[in-house]
């Protein structure tokens, strides 16, 4: 494919992802027509940035710090409302945040907690994704716990509008890892489930590791890249069931200039535009072993279609796979090249959730992304605010 053709493919499906975002979003005010489509006229754009003050003042919240987190959903009651995972140990809980203003006005603030009821075995999960059924009850991925013995596997769990516990959906074997000694196959240490996403129709559940499992390959390096597992859940009754599996490729990891210390790359978080598109963001972050306050995070948001890709459910291992046809990846937007963030932004933070936000006045859809601060005083909670619209 020329330079060319890809850059209108590119286009073409960023015009198309802003389009199904504003049906998803249901505005019917959204500046995208046919004729934007044609044109390749769609954009992604900052409309607003904002940092959560230190510390926080939360409701029902007051002895416990404010932070951690990792995922975020939009609440169906409330299109001002986002829902926030906070990935905080002990006591996980859901902040429900308040979405307003643009520009310099715009802000997020919490309005209240939504503290997940412990339950049997789950009393000790990591909470790192959220989103909200069709019957209004919340869903939570939780990657467990890899580096401990015996291990926590990963779990998607889900409660009720108050946080009480319902149950779990079924995982596959292929992603628990031996619960003790060495491990063969299951999520890799801290990269399992790190996103979670409903379909607009309800029919759909999406998750993905957040990197290769130990069968399926190795982790993402400066040498080479990684694979990532797609997981759907079909909607069967009350409940979902695992349904189809599919192959999420990602590049090596870019040397900086710098010697480099820990680096990661993985698939943190997914937004379902409809049954077969979605939105992913990755996220890449090499430390400065000189000064770890020059650090390198790098994020991109992601169109993702399932179409014609190979389902793999039925494969334990990729790792001498053939024939595999991956999920199509198409860059909409790299955080780098923003214009407009705020000068203490110049370095990106952990950016590990999305989601759609309200509409702007003049009705444009928007999509919010927030940044992990892990509870660690050097990390910060951002929130972005990007106006989905045409040229």
């Amino acid at each position: 494919m020329t330079s060319s053709a890809r850059r209108s493919a590119a286009v073409t499906a960023l015009a198309s992802t802003v389009l199904a975002l504003a049906a998803a979003a249901g505005c019917a005010g959204t500046r995208v027509s046919p004729r934007a489509l044609v044109a390749g006229a769609a954009t992604l754009e900052l409309a607003g940035d904002f940092e959560a003050a230190r510390p926080a003042t939360v409701p029902r919240l007051l002895s416990l710090p404010f932070g951690g987190i990792s995922g975020l959903a939009r609440s169906p009651a409330d299109p001002a409302m986002l829902l926030g995972i906070s990935d905080a140990h002990p006591g996980p809980r859901v902040y429900r945040l308040r979405v307003s203003g643009e520009g310099a006005t715009f802000r997020v603030d919490v309005a209240d907690t939504i503290f997940l009821e412990y339950a049997g075995v789950e009393e000790d999960i990591d909470p790192e994704a959220i989103a909200v059924l069709p019957d209004g009850d919340l869903v939570v991925a939780s990657e467990g716990f890899a580096d401990r013995e015996p291990r926590r596997p990963p779990a998607i769990l889900r409660y009720g509008p108050y946080g009480e516990y319902r149950g779990t959906l079924e995982v596959r074997d292929r992603f628990v890892p031996e619960p003790t000694g060495p491990m063969t196959h299951g999520v890799r240490r801290n990269a399992a489930f790190e996103s979670l996403t409903v379909s607009p129709s309800g029919d759909r559940l999406f998750t993905a590791t957040e990197t290769a499992l130990v069968q399926d390959g190795e982790a993402a390096d400066f040498e080479h890249g990684t694979t990532c597992r797609i997981l759907e859940y079909s909607r069967d009754g009350q409940t979902y069931r695992p349904r189809r599996e599919f192959a999420y490729p990602m590049e090596a990891m870019q040397r900086p200039t710098f010697e480099p210390g820990e680096g990661i790359l993985g698939l943190v978080e997914l937004l379902a535009l409809d049954d077969t598109h979605l939105l992913a963001l990755e996220r890449e972050y090499v430390e400065n072993k000189a000064d770890a306050r020059a650090s390198v995070n790098r994020v991109r948001i992601v169109h993702v279609s399932l179409s014609g890709a190979t389902d793999i459910s039925a494969l334990e291992s990729l790792n001498e796979a053939r024939g595999v046809v991956p999920v199509t990846r198409t860059l909409v937007l790299d955080l780098a090249d923003v214009k407009g963030l705020s000068p203490a932004l110049a370095t990106l933070e952990n950016f590990e959730g999305m989601g759609l936000g309200p509409r702007l006045p003049d009705g444009r859809a928007t999509l919010v992304l927030v940044s992990d601060d892990n509870f660690n005083p050097q990390q910060r909670t951002v929130f972005l605010l990007l106006a989905i619209g045409t040229r």
